[in-house]
């Protein structure tokens, strides 16, 4: 089935859940719910598009010369700084999450974790373990996420591999469902978010089993599918269903929205990363319009990334 067969799905299940929990869920004299209230809007950012066409865009991440790589329904390709799009790895299953390390960029498809040398242009494979979201932590292990859809089958919450000891292990952290991942500026937490819920989940990595909700995105159903973290310690949310960018504090649980309308539905956001722009920092998004959109902060927001 291809991705965006299994996406679309995934949609139709999410929102039936959605729409029927509340009335399972409400007692009969509970009345009409109260609707929410509307975000926040976070004013001055602007967007354009870098580059389009793109096939399926699914996740992306910076390659260390003011461009992108970007994952898609089969393929990973190289966006450079001005938009050019260049051939890259074809013939993937559904590849998802990626990091890049030292030259090697690390990405998950089909059923494992694989590795791709930029110089050299071999692959190998690293790992079987299902996968979604991949993060690599400074120690050299590292989390991916399960989005939790698999009606009937347990959760696996956040895996963590070990390369070093070749160890997977499920539900290192038992969150419900997780989507992207995301690293705190001390290095201490990483965060997730729940498509199903709109929450936003904080896991120290020192107790795993401590993880908690940190916030919530306002609204019916906004889909969130990936997250990023400044320096600051602001992390920045796509919410696909939604067609939404937020900004988020973790401390106080305060979210607004940086940038709305951008293709709600399925062809909405689906990754957002911090990379280099002409003026410092910016947000990029890739959206499944097939499109890689550059979101530019207004004056005063520190938007470096984390650094690892």
């Amino acid at each position: 089935m291809s991705l965006a067969s299994n996406r679309l799905r995934t949609l139709l299940l999410v929102g039936a859940v959605v729409t029927l929990a509340p009335l399972t869920a409400a007692p009969a004299h509970a009345g009409t719910p109260e609707p929410s209230p509307p975000p926040m809007t976070c004013a001055g950012w602007s967007v354009e598009t870098v580059t389009s066409g793109l096939d399926e865009p699914e996740n992306l991440e910076p390659d260390g010369a003011g461009g992108f790589f970007v994952s898609g329904a089969s393929s990973i390709v190289n966006v450079d700084a001005d938009g050019h799009v260049d051939p890259g790895l074809d013939n993937l299953a559904a590849p998802r999450g990626m990091q890049l390390h030292d030259g090697i960029l690390y990405f998950v498809a089909g059923p494992g974790l694989s590795q791709f040398d930029t110089r050299t242009g071999e692959v190998s494979a690293v790992t079987d373990m299902a996968a979604h979201g991949l993060l690599r932590l400074p120690n050299g292990d590292f989390l991916t996420t399960d989005v939790g859809t698999d009606i009937g089958s347990p959760s696996r919450g956040l895996t963590r591999y070990d390369p070093t000891a070749g160890d997977v292990e499920q539900n290192w952290s038992p969150v419900p469902r997780s989507e992207g991942l995301a690293l705190s500026p001390d290095h201490s937490r990483v965060y997730t978010d729940d498509l199903f819920t709109g929450q936003v989940i904080e896991v120290p990595l020192e107790a795993p089993d401590d993880w908690s909700v940190v916030a919530t995105v306002p609204g019916f159903f906004p889909g969130l599918d990936d997250l990023t973290m400044s320096d600051a310690g602001t992390l920045y949310v796509a919410a696909h269903v939604e067609g939404s960018v937020y900004s988020i504090d973790p401390r106080t649980g305060t979210t607004c929205v940086i940038a709305a309308g951008i293709s709600p539905g399925w062809t909405g956001p689906s990754s957002v990363r911090i990379g280099p722009s002409a003026n410092g920092w910016s947000l990029y998004a890739t959206v499944f319009d097939g499109t890689l959109r550059r979101l530019t902060p207004p004056p005063g927001v520190d938007l470096a990334p984390v650094r690892s």
